[in-house]
């Protein structure tokens, strides 16, 4: 089964800052011929947040810039993780930020035909928590599965929950961090079909379970995923394994804590994400509770 240590990671871009709340990471990454590329954002702790989400080639152990966008070119609060994909002859990134006006978590399509002319004045809503009759949707992960689009997302399942002062549904502890599974034939219009992937009953991930990325493995999927016992730990997710065949239905193979990083303090693995090459990308916590972006190269 797919796994790896967190402490062979390379740090890629260092946190914004010390400490907790200072963040480089939720990565989204892919490959395109021999150029390895990622998505990531960028944050400071409260109020600041999510404040800049960038596109970099990943060369030589260096993330190199080739687009960003900070939060208010979106009217956003705080940005989130992204995902980046290639669509025929241009490229596609799809963006999860908070809105300023309703406040609620949801995602952004950006297309253009060149990584750097991605223009957030000319989005798209992909998807939004109100058409679907959730609290949020978030973190988007993206593969094309036979033919088919397959979109899983971080999502709040009650639509009725009022937001505190954060404007983030998901860390007002009234609603659980699921894993959500929307499919389009061309990657702009999405169908929901549902919740596929919850909290244990009452194991260590009995608050969040958010998948991060899927890997293909003999006739069906390794999921990697974000688990949390309480709001307390909203945080700092550590990565979980489970199983699936076709992404829908999914049995968890981390029953007892988390499979890869340490289960509290330095050395958590959250946000991992793995490029079809087997790339490896993650966001890492250091000793002062800052996150570093990590890589581990196939």
């Amino acid at each position: 089964m797919f796994s790896f240590d967190p402490e062979r990671g390379i740090v890629l871009v260092d946190a914004p800052g010390a400490g907790p709340g200072s963040w480089a990471g939720g990565p989204g990454a892919c490959r395109d011929g021999d150029d390895l590329l990622v998505s990531y954002r960028l944050r400071r702790p409260q109020p600041d947040r999510g404040y800049e989400t960038r596109v970099a080639l990943v060369r030589g152990g260096r993330a190199e810039t080739i687009w960003s966008a900070r939060r208010e070119a979106f009217g956003a609060e705080s940005i989130e993780r992204s995902a980046l994909v290639r669509a025929g002859d241009g490229w596609r990134l799809y963006v999860s930020y908070v809105d300023a006006v309703d406040r609620k978590w949801r995602i952004a399509l950006l297309e253009a035909r060149s990584l750097d002319t991605f223009d957030p004045a000319r989005r798209t809503i992909a998807l939004h928590p109100d058409d679907v009759g959730v609290a949020a949707v978030k973190d988007p992960w993206i593969r094309l599965v036979d033919g088919r689009w397959h979109m899983v997302v971080s999502c709040g399942p009650r639509a009725d929950v009022t937001l505190d002062g954060s404007g983030d549904a998901l860390s007002t502890g009234l609603v659980r961090s699921e894993t959500g599974l929307a499919t389009s034939a061309d990657g702009r219009v999405w169908t929901w079909e549902g919740v596929v992937f919850t909290p244990s009953p009452d194991g260590w991930d009995r608050f969040t379970a958010r998948l991060t990325s899927a890997v293909r493995e003999g006739n069906g999927w390794t999921g990697l995923y974000d688990g949390s016992a309480s709001v307390a730990e909203n945080y700092e997710e550590r990565c979980g394994l489970a199983r699936s065949r076709d992404l829908r239905a999914w049995e968890r193979v981390s029953t007892d804590g988390p499979s890869i990083g340490t289960r509290r303090g330095a050395g958590g693995a959250r946000y991992v994400d793995v490029t079809e090459a087997g790339d490896v990308f993650f966001e890492y916590t250091r000793p002062d509770g800052a996150h570093d972006l990590r890589h581990l190269s196939r």
